[in-house]
Parts: C-alpha cells; sequence; structure tokens
C-alpha cells in the first residue's frame, strides 16, 4: 500500500526541523499512512531477512531502524494530536489501530527468519567478522531481547494463543481509556452554593462558574484533588473525594471488568513466555532486572513513610479537633489540614507568594534555568503550528549558535484532553537520518489561570526535564534516542530537573525558597506512602499468578484491600495515589508492573542531586557533564552505564530519604 501524494505523511515534512503539517493533517491521512506505514515496514523486513548477503550493521541494524520512518512519523504525530485534542474520529482511529498495532509488532518479534538474521550478525559480530560499536551493540542485543520476550522460540499453537492475547489486550487497553477519560469528566462536582467554595480566591471561583449560581470542579487523574487542600467547607471536601475514589467502580463507566481482563490476559501472556509472572516479563526490561531487585530498592521507602504518616496523623487530628470537636479525621480532611498546620508551623503559605507563580512567569524561569545550565536559547516560531491551533511553537539553540530543535507547548486544558502533563516527540533525534528532535510538553492548565500551585511549578520543569532529554539526544538510532529508554529510568532525568525551581531567585526569592524548604518535608510521610501504595498495588495485579486473579468486576476492590494490607501499607486516611478502577499508568500501555519507576527514578535522582551539590551546583561546566554523560545518550547504551558514567558508581537510597525527612523513620 502507497500513501497519496496528498497525504502531508507521506514523505519527511518540509517545514523547519520536519515538524509535521499538522494545520493540513486529517485523521483520514493518519489512517492511510499508518496502513502504508506498517505494510511498508513488514516488506522491508522481509527484504532483510531474505538478503543473500552476509549480516552487516548496514544491511541489518540500519536497514531495520529506517524500515519503520513512515510509520513511526505517522504514530508520534497521532498520538501527540489524540492525547491533546481528541474527537470522535481519532477515538476511532484509536480503537482501530490498536489491536493491529499489536498484530504488527507480533508480525516482526515472532517472525523466525528475521530473528535468525538478527543471530547471524551477532554471531558474525562474536567470530570478529563484523566490528560492532557500543551502540551498535546494544541496540543489537535489544532486538534480540525483544524477540525473546516477545516468544519467538514457542511453538506454532502458543504462538498463535500469543497473538490473540496481544490483540485482546490492546483492545482492552483502549477500552479502558475512554471508559476512565468519560468517567473523570462525568465525576465532576457540580457546586450550587457559593459559600462552599470558601477558601478559594475570586479569581478561582469564577473560573469554576458554569451557569448561573453553578460551578463545577472537574477531578484530576490522581485520589487528591488539589482543590481539596483549600476548600474550608468540609461536606464539600468530602463529595468531592468519594467522587474521586468512586470513579469506575459502577455504572455508564465502570472499568472493572476491563482491569479484570487485562491483567489475566497479562497473566496468561506472562505464563506463555515461561516467566513466574508479568511482573518479571517487565522487570527484566528495566534497569531493575528482577521484581526482587524492585523490591530491595523500594523496601525502605513503605515502612518509613507510613510511620511518617501515623505520626502526622496525630497532629491532623488535634488541629481538626480544635476546628470541628465533632469531627474524626478522614480521607478528605488530610491535606487540608496539612496544608493548615504547615501554614502555622511554618509561616508559609503558597497565598503570599503567588506574584511569583503566574503561569508565563514561571514558564519563563523554567527557560531561564536551562539557558542558565546549558547555555541554550529560545525563540517563538509563530509561523509554525503546533499539535493543537493552541500550541506554541519554539526553535531552541545552543550558545554557540548551532541548532538544537524545536520545542512545541501546548499549556491548556479542553474537554478533548487528557488529564495530567506529558511529554512527547514528534521528531526524534537521530545520526543515522540525520534528524533534529522537535518534542512537546502538554499541561492542563485552564485560561483563566493565573497562578499555579507549587506543585505544578515543579511538575513544569519536570516535563520540561523529559524534553530536555529528547532535545539533548546525541544518537545514531531513533529508536534509542532521548527518553527512549526503560521505564525505570526514564523519570529520572526529569526529576532531577524539578531541582532548579528549587534554586533561591529562579522561581522565588531565597527567603521564601528557605520557608518551603523547611515547610517541605511535613506531610512527605503521606506523599510518600500514597506512591508507594499505588506502586505496590501495580505490582500485587502483576505478579499474581492467573488462577489467583480476580475473575469478576464484583472482586476487584477486595483484591485491592488485601495486595495493600500484605504489603502493609493499608491506611484509610492516605489512600493509594491512584486506585484500581482509574490507574490509568498501568491499565494502558507504559506503565504496566513499572509504576515503581517513578520512585526508582527518584532514588537516582536524589543521589544524581547530591552530586550537583557536592561540586558547585549548577553550573554550566556541571550541566555540560549531566548533559554529556547522562542526557546526550538516552537509551543508545545500558542505562545503568550511563549512570555509572555520570557519578562514578551505582545509585544510592540515603540521599533520598534524607531529602523526604524519613532517614529516621527506616528503624
Amino acid at each position: 500500500m502507497t500513501v497519496s501524494a496528498a497525504n502531508p505523511l507521506a514523505e519527511r515534512s518540509n517545514l523547519p526541523y520536519q515538524l509535521p503539517d499538522f494545520a493540513n493533517l486529517t485523521a483520514a491521512h493518519l489512517r492511510e499512512a499508518a496502513e502504508a506505514g506498517m505494510t511498508g515496514q513488514l516488506e522491508a523486513l522481509a527484504a532483510l531477512a531474505a538478503d543473500p548477503e552476509p549480516a552487516t550493521v548496514e544491511n541489518t541494524l540500519h536497514a531495520w531502524e529506517r524500515s519503520s520512518e513512515l510509520l513511526d512519523r505517522t504514530i508520534m504525530a497521532f498520538y501527540a494530536i489524540k492525547a491533546s485534542n481528541t474527537t470522535d474520529a481519532l477515538d476511532e482511529l484509536y480503537a482501530e489501530l490498536a489491536p493491529k498495532l499489536s498484530a504488527h509488532s507480533d508480525a516482526i518479534y515472532l517472525d523466525r527468519a528475521l530473528f535468525d538474521r538478527a543471530t547471524e550478525l551477532a554471531t558474525r559480530a562474536e567470530a570478529k567478522e563484523v566490528t560492532l560499536d557500543a551502540e551498535d551493540a546494544w541496540a543489537l542485543g535489544e532486538i534480540l531481547r525483544a524477540f525473546n520476550r516477545a516468544g519467538v522460540a514457542l511453538p506454532d499453537a502458543d504462538q498463535a494463543r500469543l497473538r490473540q492475547l496481544n490483540t485482546r489486550i490492546a483492545e482492552l487497553s483502549t477500552a479502558f481509556e475512554k471508559a476512565n477519560r468519560e468517567g473523570r469528566v462525568a465525576g465532576a462536582v457540580v457546586v450550587t452554593d457559593r459559600a462552599e467554595l470558601d477558601g478559594l480566591s475570586d479569581a478561582e471561583v469564577a473560573a469554576l462558574e458554569t451557569g448561573e449560581g453553578e460551578w463545577t470542579i472537574q477531578l484530576v487523574n490522581t485520589t487528591q484533588q488539589p482543590l481539596l487542600a483549600r476548600l474550608h467547607h468540609r461536606g464539600l471536601r468530602q463529595r468531592l473525594f468519594e467522587a474521586s475514589v468512586a470513579r469506575g467502580l459502577g455504572g455508564a463507566h465502570d472499568t472493572r471488568a476491563l482491569i479484570v481482563d487485562i491483567a489475566r490476559a497479562r497473566a496468561e501472556k506472562a505464563a506463555l513466555l515461561g516467566y513466574e509472572h508479568y511482573a518479571a516479563l517487565i522487570a527484566e526490561a528495566g534497569c531493575a532486572k528482577t521484581t526482587d531487585g524492585v523490591t530491595r530498592l523500594m523496601a525502605p521507602l513503605g515502612p518509613a513513610a507510613l510511620t511518617q504518616a501515623k505520626a502526622d496523623a496525630e497532629k491532623l487530628a488535634a488541629k481538626l479537633a480544635e476546628l470541628d470537636p465533632d469531627a474524626t479525621l478522614a480521607a478528605w480532611d488530610w491535606e487540608y489540614l496539612a496544608d493548615t498546620v504547615r501554614r502555622e508551623t511554618f509561616a508559609f503559605d503558597e497565598s503570599d507568594v503567588e506574584e511569583y507563580l503566574e503561569v508565563t512567569k514561571v514558564l519563563d524561569a523554567v527557560y531561564a534555568a536551562a539557558h542558565d545550565l546549558y547555555g541554550i536559547t529560545f525563540t517563538r516560531r509563530a509561523d509554525l503550528v503546533g499539535h493543537t491551533p493552541e500550541a506554541e511553537v519554539y526553535e531552541v539553540h545552543n550558545a554557540d549558535g548551532s541548532p538544537v530543535g524545536l520545542f512545541v507547548m501546548d499549556f491548556w486544558a479542553r474537554p478533548t484532553k487528557e488529564g495530567g502533563a506529558w511529554m512527547t516527540s514528534l521528531v526524534q533525534q537521530n545520526h543515522l537520518t540525520k534528524q533534529l528532535p522537535v518534542v512537546t510538553n502538554d499541561c492542563n492548565y485552564t485560561p483563566a489561570t493565573t497562578t499555579i500551585t507549587w506543585d505544578g511549578v515543579i511538575t513544569m520543569f519536570h516535563e520540561f526535564g523529559h524534553a530536555l532529554h529528547g532535545l539533548f539526544a546525541d544518537s545514531r538510532y531513533a529508536s534509542h534516542s532521548g527518553p527512549n529508554t526503560p521505564r525505570d529510568f526514564v523519570e529520572f532525568p526529569s526529576q532531577v530537573n524539578e531541582h532548579w525551581a528549587w534554586e533561591p531567585g529562579r522561581v522565588l526569592p531565597k527567603e521564601w525558597i528557605e520557608k518551603l524548604k523547611a515547610a517541605s518535608t511535613f506531610n512527605q510521610g503521606a506523599g510518600t506512602l500514597e506512591l508507594m501504595a499505588a506502586t505496590l498495588l501495580d505490582q500485587s495485579w502483576h505478579t499474581t499468578p492467573l488462577d489467583a486473579l480476580p475473575a469478576a468486576a464484583e472482586e476487584v476492590e477486595d483484591f485491592e484491600r488485601r495486595a495493600l494490607e500484605r504489603w502493609g501499607v493499608a491506611y484509610d486516611l492516605v489512600p493509594p495515589r491512584y486506585r484500581s478502577a482509574y490507574f490509568s499508568h498501568i491499565w494502558t500501555p507504559g506503565y504496566a508492573a513499572a509504576y515503581y519507576g517513578y520512585k526508582w527514578s527518584e532514588v537516582m535522582d536524589a543521589d544524581a542531586v547530591a552530586w550537583f551539590d557536592a561540586n558547585g551546583g549548577g553550573t554550566r561546566e556541571n550541566g555540560a557533564w549531566f548533559r554529556e554523560k547522562l542526557l546526550a545518550p538516552g537509551g543508545s547504551v545500558d542505562p545503568i552505564e550511563t549512570y555509572r558514567s555520570f557519578r562514578g558508581r551505582d545509585p544510592e537510597v540515603q540521599p533520598l530519604l534524607e531529602r523526604l525527612g524519613l532517614a529516621g523513620s527506616t528503624d
């Protein structure tokens, strides 16, 4: 199948940096290009496998990489648009493509002729008949490992069943994503009494107004909702919290049957492939290598967080008794009381620093930090159209004027946008086809937003850290460029970038930073516990054998409760950051059995920041070292070796415990 000449994706874009021609791109173009991309890649790989010449880097690795150029170009553009501004046509296309892409992957990684060709190159390299440098060797090793994890050695009957399972998982994940998004929108809390919104500013109240005498609070992805820290009205806090945790547990957007089927299909898949469970399959592909490795690094964090959370609960209960003697501390009180106690204890209130937290000021600070550390500059390109009409496009240059790539920022929330914040690639840097990177950041601020919370500041720096990982990529192969790393490594560079928000004068003046740092360790027990509870919930779903998993929707909540109790992190006052029914990270492609990667990466982050602190902080020299040793290699070599190259040793957990104020809570 060929792509029509009128399709903007038929060839590389003629726009600067090969930015996709979003202004003229339609769902029909995306469908046509995706179909042609899959067909074209299979044809190219079939020719590669049948090549009578001995396997070389050029006719095997390079040819393999080039085979997916049209498909990669199409899928990156499609995912960027769909996540930011979906339509019925794009939702339909997503449901159509997901199983096809799964089958396409199976067609590649269950092809024994292709596997034999890759094995031939490895054999020739071992015999010194061809030379592989470090990037070639890693790329080839990753291909061979992918073949083995995909089941290339399985008997034909097992391969057929595996293909069925992969298609089914793709279909279920697509259905979950749609139900979860629609359930989040439907779960919005409507307020008809203005007095219930006491605690919010006039501007915030105005932003919530959806009709005469009506205000609507939209839910965010996580269990805890941002406004719970500010709303004085306890009844509204309860309604908001209960709306959050009830998502997916019944009604038109019930996700329980979907997640049961996904978990069971994954468990069966892992067993077919010879793994103890699905988490073992995933861990092997990451830095952890084994689920024991995951548990070993995570082990000190859960108990320490629970101990601290229980100690903090006593302080919060005492404060609640002052405010409402008849009330008993509940989960919907936690963030409100924590914010109250923090203000009283540390004389810090985010409202005192609102003048510094205006959205565009924070973004300017993000850019300034990158300039100071790496010497890069940002120039607005109003002539270029991003993946949404509201997105802003910036050209990025090095200090010497040489081009780095394009950065596309889509700030604004809309009903057709996924929740949260994220980074995507539109063009992946690589030397093989001589392309520079084009990356995006997406956030969910409302146009009426004037200021953001400190958590919002950290999120902005975090996502820009992902963008820098993509922009600074320096790899031969696009498939291993920038943030194309294991899930338990990819969050690490972005978490390091959060550190620069804490520099005095960067976002806040020194006196406020000192107050904020003093206050920041308060409530870290709860913050860490909710993340660890979600992490261990993910592990429970994916380490449980098929015969012990829930078989029906009605069993989901009991499974969740027992899992949290078994791990010793069950605490009603601090529920998991995501409950099973709306845990989109693990029921859609991406973080299944790998949610631990956030905290795993945070261990490396704290250890890396300790290096910066010990070596003079955010100097241009240190930035150059971090860029060269850590960011530039991306996934082109073993990430653990990359870390060792930067740090001189393996990561250690102690700096993270000290950062969180939990170092004394592990005994």
